[in-house]
């Protein structure tokens, strides 16, 4: 019988094969460009961000935007740290999104969207894209571990670091609430937890073994230069589009194809 996770990973394969080229390759841009907008809009009109909020009881009321607009609350108020703060959300997650192709980010955002949802009306608290940006960082952190970032413009800090960190505030935060309100950091990262799962729990059976040269390849090569395994075409060829799978045909790591050959190898 097959694994749950590797009935998930085909499942995805399937679907991404017959309606990934439908999903914008571009989400990324997109939701951190509302996010900007929410907050200029909040300066014009102080507590407009008020009206973004998912809360339950105003949806029950006939609110229905807030089902989806919760997603691009501004992360931060103050604009120095909100240029920064939006500028890494869109530099991981248009690299997260590369990796995984438009339909499965699509589906990430989604699925982390649902369970922030669920959660909130049960907890009876207000949702927000808190969780869903620290999710986003643990996808980017789990796909390429040792891209190193610069902490603070000072320390240089590889990114699974960075997600470890974000794991204890994680539990740190899940700790400082009560009842039901403590499931809510990890159902609202369920998403990663669905999309990464098998990688993490590869890296966790592998923990204090040096990563593996095709790991450092692709993490190497990902903000820079990526190459079809199967073809060879790089990225020089700006028609073509790539993705890295990590099905069991490519031993559970991550693999580089373009769009052609991610759909039938």
């Amino acid at each position: 019988m097959l694994r749950a996770p590797v009935v998930i990973e085909r499942t995805l394969t399937a679907l991404d094969r017959r309606v990934g080229r439908y999903f914008p390759q571009n989400l990324t841009v997109y939701l951190v460009g509302l996010m900007a907008v929410a907050w200029l809009l909040d300066q014009i009109y102080p507590g407009f961000t008020g009206f973004l909020t998912f809360e339950p009881a105003r949806v029950a009321r006939g609110e229905v935007w807030r089902l989806f607009t919760f997603v691009v609350l501004p992360p931060t108020t103050r604009p120095v740290f909100l240029f920064f703060s939006l500028w890494w959300t869109l530099s991981i997650g248009k690299t997260v999104s590369d990796a995984m192709g438009g339909f499965r980010y699509t589906l990430f955002w989604l699925v982390g969207m649902l369970g922030t949802s669920l959660l909130s009306v049960f907890a009876g608290v207000p949702g927000t894209n808190q969780f869903l940006l620290m999710s986003l960082l643990l996808a980017f952190a789990t796909l390429f571990p040792d891209y190193e970032v610069m902490l603070f413009f000072v320390l240089r800090v590889r990114v699974k670091w960075l997600g470890l960190i974000e794991l204890g505030l994680l539990a740190l935060i899940a700790l400082g609430m009560s009842g039901w309100q403590r499931l809510l950091p990890f159902v609202a990262v369920g998403n990663y937890l669905l999309f990464f799962g098998g990688n993490l729990y590869g890296q966790l059976r592998s923990r204090g073994a040096r990563p593996d040269a095709t790991t450092r390849k692709v993490a190497d090569e990902a903000p820079r230069l990526r190459r079809c395994t199967r073809c060879g075409v790089t990225e020089e060829d700006r028609s073509v589009e790539f993705r890295v799978c990590t099905c069991e045909k490519c031993g559970g790591k991550p693999t580089e194809f373009c769009l052609a050959h991610a759909r039938d190898h």
